[in-house]
């Protein structure tokens, strides 16, 4: 903010002086009490998909500790541009903060525009957990593994279809780096999340999709999706008889993340009670067990490992859609 002041006398100027110096130390003295009311948990997605129940049971815990409520409030649309941006321009007082996943490295190489700059507006507070995806089709596809799925890709092109929760998530970037890999073709449809994505691909009107393990795991089970291969570089120990892509496709790997982070400007000390309490429910044995058993990797990050994980998954991001030339939309 710049205040321009005229023509104020000295003791005007005292005044001012004074008053910015208030202004100053507010945030501060906010977070001595922090938090003092409920906290706004921004999901830029729709309920029931993985990174909304990772956000739920960490910011439940979270709570606990805190004392004050964590309340989700779920924005979906844009490959999580909708909620992202909304959480970078929250106000910075640390009562709305947002779960960023991946898409926020990705998002910039293939969007033409992006609202908001994901290096600069948002403060890393922590990673919650880390994500392998599963490629999975819809039962009736006749393929059971990923060398038919390429080969009925190759001799029908742009029959294959693949399902995902917007531009640049996850599923997005590795079924596209999948079919450039892999040299065939398919018509990529957009969904306002990854919830509607499995009730198509369950009906039969989309071909695949790719999302996390916890997303997944009864569909599977129960037969009402067909399980392909995971995108981890080796078998996931949860589904040791579903191959890696990487079996197929030699070094081929998409990992993500699920974070957390606040608004640029919040007060460093307000980050840090956030990062703290964070870390704690992560050390929670029946948390870790909860967070594994629904197929994600714990590895807690401070917010400064977290914002060089952010920098590098951009840069590396950036190489691999220039490698797989891909062109911003």
């Amino acid at each position: 903010m710049r205040l321009m002041l005229l023509n104020l006398t000295r003791r005007g100027l005292g005044l001012a002086g004074l008053a910015i110096a208030c202004m100053v130390a507010l945030p501060a003295a906010d977070a001595q009490d922090y938090p003092s009311r409920p906290i706004t948990l921004i999901v830029p997605f729709p309920p029931g998909g993985g990174s909304d129940l990772a956000s739920r049971l960490i910011a439940n815990e979270m709570s606990k500790g805190l004392g004050q409520r964590i309340v989700i409030e779920n924005k979906a649309g844009a490959g999580g541009n909708i909620g992202f941006n909304a959480g970078a321009k929250a106000a910075p007082d640390g009562y709305t903060i947002t779960t960023i996943t991946q898409n926020i490295t990705v998002n910039p190489h293939l969007l033409k525009e992006m609202p908001f700059d994901p290096l600069k507006d948002l403060l890393p507070i922590g990673v919650m957990v880390q994500v392998y995806s599963m490629l999975v089709a819809t039962p009736s596809l006749p393929v059971s593994n990923v060398a038919e799925l390429i080969a009925y890709g190759k001799a029908r092109p742009g029959t294959l279809t693949g399902g995902h929760g917007g531009v640049g998530g996850q599923a997005h970037l590795s079924m596209l780096l999948l079919a450039n890999a892999a040299g065939f073709k398919a018509e990529w449809i957009p969904y306002k999340g990854e919830a509607p994505v499995l009730l198509d691909l369950i009906g039969g009107r989309t071909s695949m999709t790719v999302q996390s393990l916890g997303g997944l795991g009864q569909h599977v089970q129960t037969g009402r999706l067909k399980a392909l291969a995971v995108t981890s570089p080796t078998r996931m120990p949860q589904y040791p008889n579903v191959p890696a892509i990487a079996e197929t496709l030699p070094g081929f790997e998409v990992a993500g993340w699920y974070g957390l982070a606040a608004p640029a400007g919040t007060p460093a000390a307000v980050v840090k009670r956030l990062s703290e309490q964070l870390r704690v429910v992560l050390d929670n044995p029946e948390v870790r067990k909860s967070l594994t058993e629904m197929g994600f990797v714990i590895k807690p990050h401070s917010p400064a490992e977290f914002g060089s994980l952010i920098n590098s998954d951009y840069r590396r991001i950036q190489k691999l859609v220039a490698d797989a030339g891909i062109k911003p939309e």
